[in-house]
């Protein structure tokens, strides 16, 4: 178990340091409205006031507009916001869309069921159509990497909860959580190479990217680094991954913890002040770069959710 953990460490510090990332405008423009309205504070208040939610829907209008930008991993956001200001037709209409371009399952139609309690014929109805028109959507593969997915997820919760549910043997956790998480990492770049198409596999399950994106890249920050980080700016350039700020803090993150970088890269982590970088001019350079607002004018992340805690 220690050596494939130590071979696969190792392995994580022979990669060298990328080409600076900059970000076309068009992009930057998207991304800042994108997080605008997607931010954890506007989801606060929406939830104690829906009616900001046709400001909000006018916001993705303009998102719609940007120019040279695909904007369907969005659609399924929207038509919740359609659905909860009791355009249901349209929001159906767009939770479609999402389902073809298969950024939404029939699954996660159903979990919207209280949207449409004025019209439970049309959910009903929908809910039929939906499973019916998409039950083939997903090919063979794709369906076999949402198995690999859900398994190794099973394990790696079997390993957190193994001393709540074996008491007796609790001393034995630490070992067979850092047995499952190697297993897990060596999973993970068997997936990254078999499903190149993807920049994060876990992607295709919501709770699995969260939950084991947690353990993995918080444990082993020289993993995300090594095999994801280069994957995570690509997806970034093709709207397909982390948002700017996530990545930024997810980076800085992970050069601090790894033991790369004794100062933050982008200002959006250093450990409450631990590792604030000195040059703040180059900071804010790179945070330009990715259209991220100067330090001293950066919105407080304290209410964000993360992959790295």
């Amino acid at each position: 178990m220690k050596k494939i953990l130590i071979f696969i460490l190792i392995s994580c510090y022979m990669i060298s340091y990328s080409q600076e990332l900059i970000l076309p405008d068009n992009l930057k423009q998207y991304y800042k409205l994108y997080e605008d309205i997607n931010g954890p504070s506007t989801y606060y208040i929406l939830y104690k006031d829906i009616e900001i939610i046709p400001n909000l829907l006018e916001k993705y209008d303009s998102l719609f507009k940007i120019g040279n930008i695909e904007v369907g991993s969005n659609y399924w956001k929207y038509a919740d916001l359609l659905a909860q200001s009791g355009n249901l037709e349209k929001a159906v209409e767009y939770y479609e869309k999402s389902m073809i371009l298969k950024n939404m399952s029939v699954e996660a139609f159903d979990q919207r069921k209280n949207y449409f309690e004025k019209d439970t014929v049309l959910y009903n109805q929908k809910k039929k159509e939906f499973a019916e028109k998409y039950i083939r959507l997903y090919t063979e593969r794709e369906l076999n990497l949402r198995l690999d997915i859900k398994e190794m997820f099973a394990a790696d919760q079997f390993a957190r909860y193994y001393d709540r549910d074996f008491p007796k043997y609790k001393n034995c956790s630490k070992n067979i959580i850092a047995y499952v998480d190697s297993i897990t990492m060596i999973k993970l770049v068997e997936l990254l190479e078999k499903y190149s198409e993807y920049s994060n596999p876990l992607s295709v399950d919501g709770v699995a990217t969260f939950i084991i994106g947690r353990h993995i890249f918080t444990g082993y920050p020289e993993f995300w680094l090594t095999y994801f980080e280069p994957k995570e700016r690509e997806a970034l350039l093709n709207m397909d991954g982390l948002t700017p700020t996530e990545y930024a803090r997810t980076y800085d993150r992970c050069i601090i913890t790894s033991g790369r970088e004794k100062y933050s890269y982008y200002g959006e982590w250093d450990d409450n002040g631990k590792f604030v970088n000195p040059d703040k001019d180059i900071v804010n350079k790179r945070r330009a770069n990715l259209g991220l607002l100067p330090l001293g004018e950066k919105k407080d992340n304290s209410m964000q959710f993360f992959i790295t805690y």
